[in-house]
């Protein structure tokens, strides 16, 4: 009779965890920018940006924009005049801030699809100061 009832038991927890499928991870992907902050008019290679660090908007001409994802989705390029919100720690938004257009600044952020926010996992500044 244990037996039996150990056979009921596991057919149906099987059971329930095959009409239920995993959870699914929130998709996100990696957004890598390289270029010059506070650039009025960029150069027509560049692709303009509009970054918000610290609660204050500035300007930033993209050299270099890639876009790296995790789902089946292909990643999109963010299109010419996207603003984004800059999140992290205060030190590494201070960094960005303090940038002079003479510095080529890459960042590498987490995105997520239909955000403006971009969560800075660091930042290089060339020449450093």
């Amino acid at each position: 009779m244990r037996p039996a009832l150990a056979l009921v038991c596991c057919t149906l927890v099987l059971g329930l965890a095959a009409a239920h499928p995993p959870p699914r991870a929130g998709t996100r992907d990696l957004v890598r920018l390289q270029g010059h902050t506070g650039a009025v008019t960029p150069p027509s290679t560049a692709t303009p940006l509009t970054l918000v660090a610290l609660g204050v908007e500035r300007p930033f001409a993209a050299s270099d924009v890639r876009t790296f994802g995790f789902a089946d989705v292909p990643p999109v390029e963010p299109p010419p005049g996207t603003r984004f919100v800059l999140q992290g720690p205060r030190d590494l938004l201070a960094r960005y801030a303090a940038a002079g257009p003479e510095q080529t600044v890459t960042i590498l952020a987490e995105h997520r699809p239909g955000s403006s926010d971009l969560f800075v996992l660091t930042l290089d500044l060339c020449p450093s100061r």
